[in-house]
């Protein structure tokens, strides 16, 4: 009767646990990161149930696939909502650079309808106006999405250090639980309580987890880097960047020692921290520096064919646009903060422009090497080494070597040192810093710098023609570079005149009748002269004289061909044409290294850049939908081990309530049984 009595009350203890473990089951059902559990007995060699030991359902191998799974989620995520707000900043039509640049061209082949009047030129000027303030608008509002990572970046690292040190805190608690408990068991809802902090760990970075015989899981980046040991955690801290001090970069200290920090690598961060980053270096500087690459070539284009024309005052014509320079931004370890260099594209040169960002690195006091940089990988092959100009006011450019139109002036403090590095953005604000450098109608050059005549005494059929005009550059500091001055005239040994000779060829005079040279053909006579060496390299540069002109027709012997400066620039759009041509001429760099096929247009390449935004963006929504689906199989997995099932659990409250009963009932019938005896014996 006593093992009767025995086994019904540890029948009626074990069922009630049962009764309370189901029960707790269905009351923790919609509790995030709830385990289920289920209480197991061993049995004793006598007779009874053992000492029970509360088991949690899960499955470890799924447990990883889903946070792994979580963890690409959020990245893709964070990656998708933020390409899908900057392709809806390209979609505005309110800031569209190509509706800016077909105003432009439009308002263009208006003036050249009317090449003297001002009204046309006046509404040139405006619509150019128009399209820097839609490229400073929409360089602007691209340059805020970074404003707006950094903060979501600053966000993000203080929610994961608060779960990072939740981790550690429940770590110490698990463990002085199991060393507790007297199954050496930890408590269930500890345990839940910290994979669901692993849960949301893994949301924000890539982590890996280690369990130790002590209860503790330590946990790793999947770059090696700890976040939380057995003895310290780790804490990330916002930064601002080496060298940009605008972008926020990302140091973890320890967190008995905050002053001992270091860089923590982004690479295949991963979780919504890695998202950032990737946004950050894949679309978002590829977006703002292609903006400045567009603003450089279009302006520089516009202003080397302005130049080349003469405006309504009789003069060269100037600039359209003040294209800006940029300082090169030092690295904390360089061997002074107050070194200088000064980064700009030299002018002509716009074709050539990247959206790359390029390192300078010196490797001694004088030389330095360039190597160019997109979306954090290495372009091309290093250019280099250069050595620096005596001068601090000299600029080295394409005559040194230097590569992609880059024209660089150093101004060291005493000195570089070898190791000395500087990061060089030359487009990057260029969208924002580009402006309007004419404020005249009247400064539009549309007219032709050279008018040629055929003088009316001539005999024969012949006719001079302007050909084009390929340099109006008056500096000759250097090399006579062209024909033209600096007073608005042409030097007095230019060519200007081509006399038709007995012997059927082309005797160019300068304008005092002395001969420059003779040619075979009235075909480029300027470019034969050149061939035949008439204006040694060494003296004149490669376009001079600047301008070239044919005879066609049958000219008769002693028929002369004049070539004069056009002073009088009225009714003339031979250089207006030349710009509205650039909106189809091939004026713009694609970003690649190599130089087959390189060239697109203006339009082209701001198609180019809606198109990359939009196809990032689309395939970043679909990459999400099919993480999202992953996300979803993967969490179904674990909730099929370890999720609460309603009827399942309505089932075993049935099962162990009958149990409780029958446990009731044997210790009713021992008591009975007992009772009987004592009756007997009375």
């Amino acid at each position: 009767m006593t093992d009767l009595l025995k086994i019904g009350s540890s029948a009626l203890l074990g069922n009630q646990n049962q009764l309370a473990t189901t029960s707790n089951n269905i009351a923790n059902m919609n509790t995030p990161g709830y385990t289920r559990q289920r209480t197991e007995y061993a049995n004793y060699v006598e007779w009874g149930l053992g000492r029970p030991q509360v088991i949690r359902m899960f499955d470890r191998y799924a447990i990883d696939q889903y946070r792994r799974d979580t963890t690409e989620n959020a990245r893709l995520e964070t990656y998708s909502e933020n390409t899908s707000v900057l392709d809806n900043l390209f979609s505005d039509q309110t800031v569209s650079i190509a509706k800016g640049l077909e105003g432009v061209f439009q308002r263009l082949h208006e003036a050249n309808d009317e090449p003297t009047s001002l009204t046309p030129r006046q509404l040139v000027i405006s619509d150019s106006n128009a399209l820097v303030s839609r490229m400073q608008s929409l360089t602007d509002r691209v340059l805020e999405q970074e404003d707006i990572v950094n903060d979501e970046i600053k966000l993000e690292l203080s929610e994961t250090n608060s779960l990072i040190q939740g981790l550690y805190q429940l770590n110490e608690k698990i463990v002085a639980s199991k060393q507790s408990s007297v199954n050496g068991q930890s408590a269930p809802e500890l345990l839940d309580e910290r994979n669901e902090v692993i849960r949301r760990l893994a949301e924000k970075v890539n982590i890996q987890t280690l369990e130790a015989d002590t209860g503790a899981i330590y946990v790793n980046t999947q770059g090696g880097q700890s976040l939380v040991t057995n003895a310290n955690y780790f804490q990330f801290k916002a930064v601002s960047g080496d060298p940009d001090p605008n972008r926020t970069e990302i140091q973890t200290y320890i967190n008995n020692n905050p002053n001992a920090v270091k860089d923590f690598r982004t690479d295949n961060l991963g979780g919504s921290i890695g998202g950032l980053v990737d946004y950050r270096t894949t679309v978002l500087d590829e977006a703002i520096n292609s903006l400045g690459q567009l603003a450089i070539a279009f302006s520089d284009a516009m202003n080397q064919q302005n130049k080349k024309g003469v405006d309504l005052d009789g003069q060269l014509g100037s600039d359209i646009f003040t294209i800006p320079s940029t300082q090169a931004l030092g690295y904390d370890d360089n061997s002074s903060a107050n070194h200088y260099v000064e980064v700009r594209i030299e002018e002509g040169l716009g074709d050539e422009v990247t959206n790359f960002d390029y390192q300078i690195t010196f490797t001694s006091a004088t030389e330095y090497t360039i190597q160019a940089y997109k979306q954090g990988e290495t372009i091309g092959s290093q250019s280099g080494p250069f050595t620096i100009p005596a001068s601090t006011a000299d600029y080295q450019g394409s005559a040194d070597g230097l590569p992609d139109g880059l024209e660089l002036r150093f101004s060291p403090d005493t000195a570089f040192v070898a190791g000395d590095s500087f990061l060089a953005r030359p487009t990057r604000l260029a969208g924002v810093q580009i402006e309007m450098n004419l404020n005249r109608p009247e400064q539009l050059a549309l007219a032709s710098p050279i008018k040629v005549e055929n003088p009316i005494t001539n005999i024969g059929n012949g006719t001079i023609k302007l050909q084009d005009i390929t340099s109006t550059d008056t500096d000759n500091s250097t090399l006579n570079m062209s024909a033209f001055d600096a007073a608005n005239a042409l030097d007095a040994d230019a060519p200007a005149k081509v006399v038709y000779t007995l012997t059927g060829e082309y005797e160019v005079q300068d304008s005092t009748g002395a001969v420059i040279g003779t040619v075979a053909s009235g075909d480029n006579i300027m470019a034969q002269l050149q061939a035949a060496g008439t204006w040694p390299t060494a003296t004149h540069g490669d376009d001079y004289p600047g301008y070239e002109i044919s005879v066609s027709g049958q000219p008769q012997a002693g028929d002369e061909f004049n070539i004069s400066f056009n002073s009088d620039a009225l009714d003339d759009n031979f250089n207006g044409q030349k710009l509205t041509d650039l909106q189809s001429d091939d004026t713009m760099r694609r970003n690649i290294a190599g130089t087959g096929n390189n060239t697109l247009t203006f339009t082209e390449a701001y198609s180019n850049l809606i198109g990359f935004v939009g196809d990032t963006a689309n395939r970043a929504q679909i990459d999400l939908t099919a993480s999202t689906t992953m996300l979803e199989q993967s969490e179904q997995r674990v909730a099929d081990m370890s999720g609460v099932n309603l009827d399942e659990e309505a089932a075993d409250l049935v099962r162990y309530e009958q149990a409780y009963n029958a446990a009731a009932r044997i210790i009713t019938v021992s008591n009975t049984l007992f009772d009987s005896l004592l009756q007997a014996v009375r």
